[in-house]
């Protein structure tokens, strides 16, 4: 059956669709895991270690400029992250005052 004429050419398909699929992927992973570790740094760092949510935040952005030099993030990541600082010291700070 195989082994018979066959109008198949290896190498002719065209993978534009996947390789854009897979370079997606590899993005979204690179960049979901590098929030996600400083999502667990800031919270080990206050509840863990015992330091203030001030020094916990800077230690935590300054990791993440680490992070995205490490591994070559683009210009983006870095926006992210201090925006998240940002809004991370707004949160901590309301919820001084109230509690």
């Amino acid at each position: 059956m195989a082994a018979g004429h066959s109008d198949y050419h290896r190498g002719d398909m065209p993978v534009e669709a996947q390789a854009g699929t897979f370079k997606g992927f590899m993005g979204l992973t690179v960049y979901g895991g590098a929030l996600l570790a400083l999502i667990v740094i800031m919270p080990t760092l206050v509840y863990g270690v015992g330091l203030g949510w001030v020094t916990a935040l800077f230690v935590t952005l300054i990791v993440g400029f680490i992070i995205g030099v490490a591994l070559k993030l683009k210009a983006q990541w870095y926006a992210v992250i201090v925006a998240l600082a940002i809004f991370t010291a707004i949160v901590c700070g309301l919820l001084t005052l109230f509690f």
